[in-house]
């Protein structure tokens, strides 16, 4: 997991860079692209995929996470800030948490055969409902237009 806290350090270091050249739909899809290739990575059930696997971590989780509170920083007025940022802890360490132990404990167990996993099945179906998120979220965020450019000058 260290080389994917180092990613994740590279990551953030390039971020306020990479939010003068695009915008945040794009951080947010690539975030959710790399969660893709990373569980598909593991899929492939290899010691060098699934260090690749590990290595992408950092990046989905800059990419997503970070520039989450990056977007509520700059959306949401300043009198509401502490509230909103409240709120997206709940979601990720809360009910987000709460969800995913759920819903791969269940998708786990649906994985096993007499007792033992199929791993390669699990990260495929987690790889999967990633690129669901990434259509759904490609299709359905608009965003603001400028956001590149209010960004950019927050930073």
């Amino acid at each position: 997991m260290a080389l994917g806290q180092i990613t994740e350090l590279l990551c953030m270091l390039a971020l306020g860079r990479l939010f003068l050249r695009v915008r945040l739909k794009v951080v947010f899809l690539t975030g959710i692209g790399f969660a893709v290739i990373r569980y598909a990575c593991c899929a492939l059930d290899t010691k060098a995929w699934l260090f690749t696997g590990i290595i992408l971590h950092g990046f989905a989780f800059t990419l997503y996470f970070i520039t989450a509170q990056i977007y509520l920083e700059q959306r949401v007025d300043p009198r509401m800030r502490a509230r909103a940022q409240a709120l997206l802890q709940v979601m990720y360490s809360g009910f987000g948490n709460l969800a995913g132990y759920l819903g791969t404990g269940w998708w786990r167990s649906a994985c096993m055969t007499n007792g033992v996993t199929n791993w390669s099945r699990f990260w495929w179906g987690m790889s999967a409902v990633s690129a669901f998120v990434f259509v759904w979220f490609a299709l359905s965020y608009r965003g603001q237009a400028g956001s590149k450019v209010s960004i950019a000058q927050r930073l």
